[in-house]
C-alpha cells in the first residue's frame, strides 16, 4: 500500500470522513434532509465517469493526502417532488 492511500486516517480532511458516506433529500421533507460531511466538498475531481449524464459518477480525490474516492449520485422524480441521493466510498487497493 503506498503512503498516500494508507495515510488517509490521519490526514485532516480524510479523518473526517467515514469509508461510506451516504446522503438523501426529498424535496417538502428538509427536516428528514441528510448531508455528506463538509470534508467531501473539498475533495478534487480528478475524471468525470459520465460526463454528459445527470447521474454523476466521479473519480475524487483527497488534496491533501492523494487517498481515492467514488462519488455517485441518484435521483427520482416525483409528482410531489425529487428524491435526492448521494454516495461517497473511499477506494482502497483491494
Amino acid at each position: 500500500m503506498d503512503d498516500a492511500t494508507s495515510s488517509h486516517s490521519s490526514c485532516e480532511l480524510c479523518s473526517g470522513l467515514s469509508d461510506e458516506e451516504h446522503a438523501y433529500q426529498k424535496y417538502g421533507w428538509e427536516e428528514n434532509n441528510t448531508y455528506l460531511p463538509g470534508a467531501a466538498s473539498q475533495l478534487k475531481v480528478v475524471r468525470d465517469l459520465r460526463p454528459s449524464d445527470s447521474r454523476k459518477l466521479q473519480l475524487q480525490q483527497c488534496p491533501k493526502c492523494g487517498t481515492y474516492y467514488l462519488y455517485r449520485t441518484d435521483y427520482e422524480y416525483l409528482v410531489n417532488g425529487s428524491e435526492d441521493e448521494e454516495h461517497l466510498t473511499r477506494l482502497t487497493l483491494e
